[in-house]
């Protein structure tokens, strides 16, 4: 079953009408509201994706869904993010208490999103954590999840417009220049 022009009309005006609210959601919520076969699967989806802010206040109201669109494009921009048993199945571990293990011991980088651990893709090197992420982890032990994350996708002024991400991927030499500048971050 799929559209009729009429319903195709309203899809796309409610798509239209919902931008603001599109923008800000993970990209799997807004492919799968986009591609949605009809008018009550979009409305699902769109619902889904929109974040729950309880408060009274339009200025605190205001904060928390920008910071929420904040931190889901600080997502997108690692490549996603994969559950604890996402990972626990990708690394081969038999329990997820070994996933939150390897955080704890700053081999694995989490963050936590309205109290959902959320692991960032750019990390896996197939079934494996990239080496660099565990000394970058170690450099800054007080750092959370959330500023390493940001720190990794937007890089910093003596990095000369490296992408931390891609230098994680490359030679001993460029994972110790990250690690230097990750010793100066703080939250």
């Amino acid at each position: 079953m799929g559209f009729v022009d009429a319903d195709r009309v309203l899809h796309d005006r409610i798509v239209a009408s919902t931008d603001r609210i599109i923008k800000m959601m993970p990209a799997a919520a807004k492919a799968a509201a986009i591609s949605s076969i009809d008018v009550p699967s979009l409305v699902f989806h769109l619902a889904l994706g929109i974040p729950a802010v309880e408060t009274d206040n339009p200025e605190a109201a205001e904060r928390i869904t920008n910071a929420i669109a904040f931190k889901r494009r600080m997502i997108d921009a690692a490549g996603g993010a994969l559950t604890a048993e996402r990972v626990r199945t990708l690394l081969g571990h038999k329990t997820i208490q070994a996933v939150y293990k390897a955080v704890k011991d700053r081999r694995l980088l989490m963050v936590e999103d309205n109290g959902t651990k959320l692991f960032p893709v750019f990390q896996f090197d197939g079934n494996a954590i990239l080496p660099g992420i565990a000394k970058v982890l170690s450099a800054a032990p007080h750092t959370t999840g959330w500023a390493i994350l940001q720190f990794l996708i937007g890089g910093d002024e003596g990095l000369d417009g490296m992408s931390p991400i891609e230098l994680l991927k490359g030679s001993d030499a460029e994972v110790e220049r990250i690690v230097r500048f990750a010793r100066a971050l703080e939250d």
